[in-house]
C-alpha cells in the first residue's frame, strides 16, 4: 500500500465520525435548550415520560382530589411507611402506593353489594367506572384513577426504572390522596 492510498483510506474512515463530533460540537447549545422540552425521549424513555406524567397529575389533584372535601386526617395524610419506602426502592413504593387505592376501591366497590371486601373486583378492569358509576369519584378523579394506574404498571413492567425519589414521593402522595378520598365515601 503506498502513502497516497493509506491517506485515501484514513480520510474516508474518520470523515463521518468528524462530520458528526464537528455537528455535535456546533449545536450543543441549541440541542441542551431542546433536551427539557422533550416529553419523549428513547433511551430511557419510561423515566422522562413517568415524570411528565406525575407533574401533570399531581397539578390535576390539586383540584380534585385534594379540594374536593376530604377532610384532612393523619389517614388522609401520605402514609410515612411508603414514603419511606420511597428511599429504598422507588418502584415497590408505587407498586405499594397503587396497592393501598386499589384496595380501597375494591372494598367500597364491595360494600356496595353489602358483602365483605371481595377480590373480584380487584382485578376487574372497569373498577374506576363502577366506582364513579356509583358517586365515589368524579370524572376527573377517574381519570386521576386510569392514569396513577397506567403509570404502576409502566413502573411494573419496565425493565430498568431509575425514576427520581421526588417523582415517586409524588406519586406516593397522589396515591394516598386518591384512597384517602376513595375510604372517606
Amino acid at each position: 500500500m503506498d502513502v497516497l492510498t493509506f491517506t485515501s483510506t484514513t480520510i474516508k474512515s474518520l470523515a463521518w465520525p468528524t462530520v458528526v463530533i464537528f455537528l455535535v460540537l456546533m449545536l450543543k447549545k441549541p440541542i441542551t435548550e431542546i433536551v427539557p422540552l422533550l416529553r419523549k425521549l428513547k433511551y430511557k424513555e419510561l423515566e422522562i415520560e413517568f415524570s411528565d406524567a406525575v407533574a401533570e397529575l399531581k397539578a390535576e389533584a390539586s383540584t380534585s382530589i385534594l379540594d374536593a372535601g376530604t377532610p384532612t386526617t393523619p389517614e388522609t395524610q401520605p402514609q410515612n411507611r411508603l414514603l419511606q419506602l420511597v428511599n429504598l426502592s422507588t418502584r415497590a413504593a408505587i407498586l405499594e402506593a397503587w396497592l393501598e387505592v386499589e384496595t380501597a376501591a375494591a372494598a367500597v366497590a364491595s360494600s356496595f353489594w353489602n358483602k365483605p371486601r371481595m377480590d373480584t373486583f380487584r382485578n376487574y378492569a372497569k373498577l374506576g367506572d363502577y366506582l364513579l358509576q356509583c358517586k365515589v369519584i368524579d370524572t376527573k378523579q377517574l381519570e386521576i384513577f386510569n392514569r396513577l394506574k397506567e403509570l404502576r404498571n409502566k413502573a411494573a413492567h419496565a425493565e430498568e426504572l431509575n425514576l427520581s425519589k421526588n417523582d415517586a414521593r409524588s406519586y406516593v402522595e397522589l396515591a394516598s390522596a386518591l384512597a384517602a378520598h376513595i375510604k372517606a365515601a
